[in-house]
């Protein structure tokens, strides 16, 4: 999959462009490439444009230099795990001037309708008769469209968590004035990806019906799984802790049969992508003759970028729009000795991004000599041999420790404290076992009775420095009323400067501005206002 999504991308996107171009009947020029109506042939084309809609994706996982280096500044930095190696960047995490005029906020809800446009796109194409009269195998057009609905649910999943109000776009645009969309009220949007996963769980096949070789990495009925469970935990959580959505969770979460935990390292590595631990990757790449991370993946030719960054946490010149990140104290402090997550986390020693990624190179004075390891742990990264910028390591995006705790969660708060144990204790007990040489670690030793706190802290350990997470559970848990962000310091938040700059306001920064641009092209929003606390 991994190639071939750069080629679907560049073939959809030409699609897209010239469908929407009309020419005079009097001009008797020949189109210079094929023409909407021409191009969906045969099954083949159809798949081009389907993976079409994975690779919007490298759009935001990818390293985008030209662009702030994609989105994992809004993505990683606002919490208490990770910090910036200065003061920089303090509009996403000491929250800092922060507004609608932001260039990652724009570009994560830019990007997020991107990606919900390519899905559209599809689920109106595989609806024409002839389309669906190119595909040959029994069952793959039903399976197209729960890819579509899959991804697209998992873009309305991150607009709802992040705007709240952002329009809900549910069908192919074709003029200005179809562009022109209200703000969603209330669980609108979640409530449709929820709606659309349903749906897509029974049209997906089983892992493997991909091929192992050419297209592991596409969604299955498990990977819609996996994100219903984190839209009904997220629901219930802003709902006042909701028992009847903390049980559609659970249902969510025990029809996942196939999936296991491996070794810590392995969801980090990239040897072991797509591993029985994974539930959905963003499938990292190349372009087919140079990989140009200044390009985004629209440009067409063999020249792009459809690589992941990972540069944000070690010394190489490719993070310079990002500033270099690292764990917090907090993060650094909430570890006991001997876990084996802890190395594999945060250590003392550098990547050597410059001479040989597979040997460690010397401690540095940024964050307490620690390096962020996750996806860069030497012996276990790899980069592009050119710029060592790109890397083809996954990022994975569902793992089943994050649905296994969230499914604790789910059960301890509808009163099933044995099975909220055990989701907790596999976890660490898996952790136990992930140490570099195959020993079993004493560390953590499982626990006898599980609370709220217990769940949170493991989450807190487990998943730190995973895109999109951290920030995710601290602001829907304040809405369940397990913690109270409004009494929490910079000291807290992992903030390690001037505490008088973090200008957190519970009242304002719990959701992100809408984009300037949104405000500005859509008189809908305009006349409701952007989010509260921001002009």
């Amino acid at each position: 999959m991994k190639i071939y999504q750069y080629i679907g991308t560049v073939i959809l996107f030409g699609c897209i462009m010239i469908g929407n171009i009309s020419c005079s009947e009097e001009l008797d020029i020949n189109p210079t490439a094929e023409l909407e109506g021409e191009y969906f042939e045969n099954e083949l084309r159809i798949q081009e444009g389907v993976v079409a809609c994975y690779a919007a994706m490298a759009n935001m996982y990818g390293v985008l230099l030209d662009q702030g280096n994609g989105s994992h500044k809004i993505l990683m930095l606002p919490g208490d795990d990770l910090t910036n190696q200065d003061a920089g960047n303090a509009n996403l995490e000491a929250f800092s001037g922060l507004n609608s005029t932001n260039g990652e906020v724009g570009q994560i809800w830019t990007r997020l309708y991107q990606m919900i446009y390519r899905c559209n796109f599809i689920l109106e194409k595989i609806e024409e008769e002839e389309v669906k009269a190119a595909y040959k195998t029994p069952g793959l057009y039903e399976i197209n469209k729960g890819e579509a609905l899959f991804l697209r649910s998992w873009c309305f999943y991150r607009l709802w968590d992040f705007f709240r109000k952002a329009p809900l776009q549910d069908k192919r645009i074709r003029f200005i004035t179809e562009a022109i969309l209200p703000p969603t009220e209330g669980f609108r949007m979640l409530d449709r990806a929820i709606e659309d996963l349903e749906l897509a769980a029974t049209l997906l096949p089983d892992e493997e019906y991909w091929p192992l070789t050419a297209e592991r990495g596409r969604a299955f009925n498990e990977s819609a799984c996996g994100l219903l469970v984190k839209c009904y935990v997220l629901r219930a959580r802003y709902n006042s802790a909701d028992a009847t959505d903390y049980q559609k969770a659970i249902v969510a979460f025990e029809k996942i049969k196939t999936r296991e935990l491996v070794h810590f390292a392995e969801n980090f590595d990239f040897r072991y992508e797509n591993n029985k631990e994974s539930l959905f990757e963003y499938q990292a790449s190349h372009a087919t003759e140079q990989d140009n991370a200044w390009l985004d993946n629209n440009f067409g030719g063999g020249v792009g970028q459809m690589g992941a960054m990972y540069h944000y946490s070690t010394s190489h010149w490719g993070n310079y729009g990002t500033g270099i990140y690292g764990p917090t104290e907090k993060l650094k402090n909430a570890y006991r000795e001997g876990d084996p997550r802890k190395e594999l986390t945060f250590a003392n020693y550098t990547t050597a991004v410059d001479k040989d990624v597979n040997i460690p190179g010397k401690a540095w004075d940024k964050f307490g000599g620690y390096q962020l390891m996750k996806y860069v742990t030497p012996g276990r990264c790899w980069f592009e041999k050119v710029w060592k910028i790109n890397s083809t390591n996954n990022t994975r995006l569902i793992r089943y420790a994050d649905v296994k705790l969230l499914a604790a969660e789910a059960y301890l708060q509808t009163g099933n404290q044995a099975n909220a144990l055990k989701q907790v204790n596999d976890v660490r007990a898996r952790a136990r076992r992930s140490t570099a040489d195959g020993s079993v670690s004493t560390v953590p030793i499982d626990l006898t009775a599980v609370t709220i706190d217990d769940i949170m802290h493991e989450r807190f350990i487990e998943l730190a420095a995973e895109e999109g997470i951290r920030w995710t559970d601290l602001r829907s848990w304040h809405a369940a009323g397990f913690i109270n962000l409004a009494a929490w310091t910079a000291e807290d938040f992992g903030y390690n400067y001037t505490a008088s700059d973090f200008e957190f306001d519970v009242s304002t920064h719990l959701l992100f501005p809408i984009p300037q641009r949104e405000m500005n092209t859509n008189p809908e929003m305009m006349a409701s206002g952007n989010n509260p606390g921001y002009e």
